[in-house]
């Protein structure tokens, strides 16, 4: 098989990774996993991409792109829920902490708990 062709695989398989639904903590690991392998996958394809190109490739070349276009907001999307999840963890560990300690800060009417009770 030629590069166009192992290209335009790659990036449907890119493609049909990133169109499902956002996994569930146990699975993103494994599809975290599986997007970088393609995306490596397909920089080393596009890497070896090389002229002169036949009519066949330049068809094959042309969808191609248009599904390039469609991967990379598809992935700023993924970035992005991965981020807004990633602050949702940082909160609440905050929160938790905050919790546990709520005795060691001063509090906000200028009231303090004597600890020897």
């Amino acid at each position: 098989m030629n590069v166009v062709d192992n290209l335009d695989k790659v990036t449907t398989h890119l493609l049909t990774l990133l169109d499902g639904p956002f996994p569930a903590e146990e699975e993103r690991d494994a599809l975290l996993e599986e997007i970088d392998k393609a995306l490596q996958i397909r920089d080393s394809l596009l890497q070896r991409l090389s002229p002169p190109f036949s009519e066949e490739e330049i068809e094959l070349g042309k969808k191609v792109a248009v599904a390039s276009q469609q991967v990379t907001p598809k992935l700023e999307v993924f970035h992005k829920q991965l981020k807004q999840e990633w602050a949702q963890i940082q909160q609440s560990k905050k929160t938790a902490k905050a919790y546990g300690q709520a005795y060691n800060s001063p509090t906000a009417d200028g009231m303090y708990y004597d600890k020897r009770n």
